[in-house]
């Protein structure tokens, strides 16, 4: 099984990575450059599944991948798997005032905010695609600096300035792995769905409201533009419960009746 993951090596999306095929022996993983990059070699079947971010704890959905999703209809989640995010300031420098400039991802720059506003408070901030380029700039590059995670530091050979410098202390991302399958694991307890409704006043309302009538736990719902015409959306949402339970499916068929456009992304 050939999987791909948000590189290059020494991204957060790596150690996540690392940890979805430790009991797949037989896997091979590959990095590519991008969010998009990686999914799309999903759909040309280049992988066969894909590991990347959808939501951290601090900055809320990775919009990237969401839209990804929503927009492709091949795909499907198989799969999740938290990670627990520790940022640190790395560069070849010694002193934090040689520093002129931040290579990081944007993701990291804002859960980083309130460290690089007290400490560098004039500093160039310049994002990156991926923490581990980042880190590889830090490195080919005198007076500059990287937040990454540890890793880099042994991979770029790059001194640990700054440790755990992300704002907050409880800092997790949930990964997804997609697949053009559906899983076909007996065992689920979570399944997500991409809908959108009529624009007309409660709507909405009347959808989630039946989630409440079945009593099913929801556990995240994320809006996006629908790309047709202003004030039409779309919508992520992420219950407890699978499919092919007896009571989902009545659910779900209700639901449909009430949606302009609904696809299931998965049970997993």
């Amino acid at each position: 099984m050939n999987i791909g993951y948000l590189g290059p090596i020494g991204t957060y999306c790596y150690e996540a990575c690392k940890s979805y095929v430790q009991n797949k022996p037989n896997a091979q993983i590959y990095d590519f450059k991008s969010i998009s990059e990686t999914l799309m070699a999903v759909i040309t079947n280049t992988i066969d599944e894909a590991v990347v971010p959808i939501e951290n704890s601090t900055q809320g959905g990775v919009l990237e991948t969401i839209d990804f999703l929503i927009d492709n209809l091949t795909l499907y989640i198989v799969d999740e798997l938290s990670l627990k995010i520790n940022h640190y300031l790395l560069s070849k420098c010694n002193n934090l005032k040689d520093i002129d400039k931040i290579y990081s991802h944007p993701q990291a720059i804002a859960q980083c905010r309130n460290y690089i506003i007290k400490n560098f408070p004039n500093i160039e901030l310049i994002e990156t695609t991926s923490n581990s380029l980042a880190a590889k700039r830090a490195y080919e590059e005198e007076k500059s600096a990287c937040i990454a995670g540890k890793s880099c530091s042994e991979i770029y050979d790059l001194n640990i300035l700054g440790s755990n410098i992300n704002d907050e202390e409880n800092n997790e991302t949930k990964f997804v792995i997609i697949s053009k399958t559906e899983s076909k694991e007996v065992f689920h307890n979570k399944t997500s769905i991409v809908f959108s409704t009529r624009n007309e006043p409660g709507e909405l309302y009347k959808v989630l409201g039946l989630f409440n009538i079945f009593n099913i736990n929801l556990t995240k719902i994320e809006s996006r533009p629908a790309k047709t015409k202003l004030g039409e959306y779309n919508f992520l949402l992420d219950f407890i419960g699978t499919k092919n339970e007896a009571h989902i499916k009545i659910l779900l068929e209700q639901v449909k009746l009430k949606c302009s456009y609904f696809r299931i992304l998965g049970s997993y």
